[in-house]
């Protein structure tokens, strides 16, 4: 028993000293070891993108033909995700936006947002400061907005496969709640006074993302003056969180793992946490 357990541990810190960062540019990659009788494949997204950034690699529609489920970060398939959304997506103990900006501070953030939006900022004043931000970034592409998440499950349905989610809508927001109303009500307006230095930033991460750089995407997350304050809330926590999920699905079915480009690089990212569990996470280049 003592030379089982001794054994187990031994394979344990052998997976983890020889654990690798990712360093090749590709946003593909294939999981397989510890004893999964198929390969299965991680991908890294970028949520929203100008139809003409925006390409489903031939790659990705063979790989995705040889497995039997996609899980994105949250089932995008679920009927009852919007109902289930606008439950949890309201501050908590009914506090609303001017309850963190001075009232010159809500004004301007009122006549920017209508200006910005196109809609009355009154209407959503109760939501949590992070989705408000979230919904200047279509104005901020200035483009038509093609979501790579809806066309990847597209191909599942296709392929006569369920989509699944990593974690749920209720999850996802939660995190939100993890960081200081405050802090991102003052992130939002800090979004509406520099709109233009928003979008040039944007594309930055977009012609980042196309040239597959995750170490790069990572390293853009990191010094950002406010999201790299927030890193470890916002991806290490559910990287962390989803290995043990990864794990079960891959032992049962090959499967296709998409979430955010910004979750696979660095020490904490879900590439390097995989192999840390023994797995072979190696990259494909399409």
């Amino acid at each position: 028993m003592k030379t089982t357990l001794l054994s187990i541990l031994t394979l344990m810190l052998f997976a983890e000293a020889t654990a690798q960062i990712p360093k090749e540019k590709t946003l593909l990659w294939k999981i397989e070891g510890n004893s999964i009788n198929q390969p299965s494949y991680l991908f890294g997204t970028f949520h929203m993108l100008c139809s003409n950034d925006f390409e489903m690699p031939d790659t990705i529609k063979s790989l995705m033909g040889m497995c039997k489920q996609l899980f994105l970060e949250i089932d995008i398939d679920d009927p009852q995700m919007t109902t289930t959304m606008m439950k949890h997506i309201k501050m908590k103990d009914g506090k609303r936006l001017k309850d963190f900006l001075t009232q010159e501070e809500y004004d301007t953030a009122t006549v920017l947002f209508k200006k910005v939006v196109g809609m009355n900022l009154k209407m959503v004043e109760t939501y949590k400061p992070f989705m408000l931000t979230s919904m200047l970034y279509p104005k901020m592409m200035g483009c038509n907005i093609i979501a790579f998440e809806k066309e990847l499950a597209k191909l599942a349905k296709n392929n006569d496969y369920e989509t699944k989610g990593l974690e749920t809508i209720e999850d996802q927001l939660a995190v939100f709640d993890d960081v200081s109303y405050k802090i991102q009500a003052k992130m939002f307006l800090k979004s509406l006074l520099e709109i233009e230095e928003g979008k040039t930033q944007i594309q930055k991460i977009v012609t980042l993302y196309n040239s597959k750089n995750i170490r790069a995407m990572q390293k853009a997350v990191k010094s950002d003056a406010d999201l790299g304050k927030h890193e470890k809330v916002l991806l290490h926590k559910r990287n962390q969180n989803w290995i043990p999920k990864i794990e079960n699905e891959i032992s049962k079915l090959p499967t296709f793992f998409a979430v955010g480009a910004g979750h696979l690089a660095g020490k904490k990212g879900v590439i390097y946490l995989l192999r840390k569990k023994g797995y072979t996470v190696t990259p494909i280049f399409y």
